[in-house]
């Protein structure tokens, strides 16, 4: 099964948590074992996992700021969003995270994240569902 999850960011750089849409596209789907691909069809964000909460959102994006310093970009197009293409490509564009009993398996803290990094814009994130099969 595939679905895609329209996301609405609201800043230049967030965190958006995609665990409870995800939970409901895989209920609807009545998948009980198997896989759930993401892909995020945007060069300026990106999908991971992480811990939502008590600022660890705002924690994670001021480390993604660290990791890549503002050098004087060649990027034609807009050098002024190019560094959000690079955090993106080093962050990545897809996710894949195992279904057991219906749910996710995270661990305790865990969640499925949308990282916006050149916001506010309208994201399109791809599910597909892979049924566990039996050899």
């Amino acid at each position: 099964m595939a679905d895609v999850l329209r996301i609405s960011t609201t800043a230049a750089k967030e965190v958006v948590d995609l665990t409870e849409r995800l939970e409901a596209v895989i209920r609807k789907a009545k998948l009980q074992e198997g896989l759930c691909t993401l892909f995020v069809t945007h060069t300026t964000a990106a999908l991971t996992t992480g811990e939502i909460g008590e600022g660890t959102e705002q924690d994670f994006l001021q480390v993604v700021e660290k990791m890549i310093p503002r050098i004087q970009f060649q990027h034609a197009h807009n050098p002024s969003h190019a560094w959000s293409h690079m955090a993106s490509s080093i962050l990545g564009p897809s996710l894949t995270v195992p279904v057991t009993g219906g749910k996710l398996v995270l661990g305790t803290w865990q969640s499925v994240m949308l990282v916006e990094l050149d916001g506010p814009r309208e994201r399109m994130v791809h599910v597909t569902l892979i049924p566990w099969i039996p050899c």
